[in-house]
């Protein structure tokens, strides 16, 4: 019986259920030590209101590999128009008529994911609001786990754009841990102060810096790319946002830190390393089986 029936909400989410099943079975489905699959002709819509490729994709591909099919549109504003909170709720059913048996919802509009969990039609999962991205929250953490060996006790230093869903889930997600440190080095954009109260109240430490030095202490190095190329072409003139990651830089940090990605690829960190310790792919394939994981336990 699964935990949750609908995924809409990093809070939502517990340290006992993410390390005692969560990551267990992400393990076992990555060494094949377990043969899982969805009933028979499960099928998984992609409501995506704004355009992804990773995270999609992860799912398109997370749901084939449990023997399911999945459909999906990218710009589903042009078919799903969302006018009001409530219209959700005829495509939730109109969905589930159709014999969907789970929606992916990818909206910044206000009030759309939830009402969409709220109709109970379906289950549901956020693949991206406005201030959160739970399955992304998930494989982040499970990538740091698998990295560093722990989660709790760990420097995370935060890189580029604040202001970003990325970003929420991941502090969100790093609360339920003991004793994590937290810098944040913006290159734009600020934390909302009711997320920082938020991680403070759950007894996570965080620190704001405008110096890359800050970042040399920490064991997970967090990039958040900026909002568009124009956007870094923006602040690059302003001297704001001139970050090279190299050799020579690895160099200065921690000898056993990595480099983590989600890869939005809008206006990118200039990358110059073969280095290991580029923990990016791992990443996107750590999402992979974190979401059929996350996709088997709800179905």
């Amino acid at each position: 019986m699964s935990k949750y029936s609908h995924l809409v909400s990093t809070t939502q989410l517990n340290r006992s259920w993410i390390e005692s099943e969560l990551f267990p079975l992400s393990d076992k489905i990555r060494a094949d030590e377990i043969q899982i699959s969805l009933p028979n002709k499960s099928a998984l819509y992609c409501l995506f209101y704004e355009p992804s490729f990773l995270t999609r994709t992860s799912f398109e591909r997370a749901i084939e590999l449990l023997g399911g099919r999945s459909y999906h549109t990218e710009d589903a504003s042009q078919f799903f128009p969302v006018k009001t909170p409530n219209y959700i709720d005829d495509i939730m059913n109109i969905l589930a008529s159709l014999h969907i048996n789970l929606v992916v919802i990818r909206s910044s509009h206000e009030g759309v994911i939830d009402r969409a969990s709220d109709t109970d039609a379906l289950p549901v999962i956020n693949a991206g609001s406005a201030t959160d991205h739970p399955t992304q929250a998930l494989a982040d953490l499970y990538t740091i786990n698998r990295e560093m060996g722990k989660i709790d006790n760990t420097h995370i230093a935060v890189i580029g754009r604040m202001e970003h869903r990325n970003v929420y889930a991941l502090l969100k997600g790093l609360s339920l841990f003991k004793q994590v440190k937290v810098t944040l080095v913006p290159f734009s954009g600020q934390l909302n102060p009711e997320l920082i109260s938020y991680c403070e109240n759950q007894g996570m430490e965080i620190s704001t810096s405008k110096s890359i030095g800050e970042v040399r202490s920490a064991d997970v190095i967090y990039l958040n790319a900026p909002r568009t190329i124009s956007h870094t072409q923006i602040l690059k003139s302003r001297q704001l946002f001139d970050f090279k990651i190299d050799d020579a830089f690895l160099s200065t940090l921690k000898p056993d830190s990595i480099i983590m990605d989600p890869m939005q690829r809008s206006g990118d960190f200039t990358i110059d390393s073969q280095s290991t310790r580029l923990a990016f792919y791992r990443q996107a394939e750590n999402a992979l089986f974190v979401r059929m994981a996350i996709l088997h336990e709800i179905m």
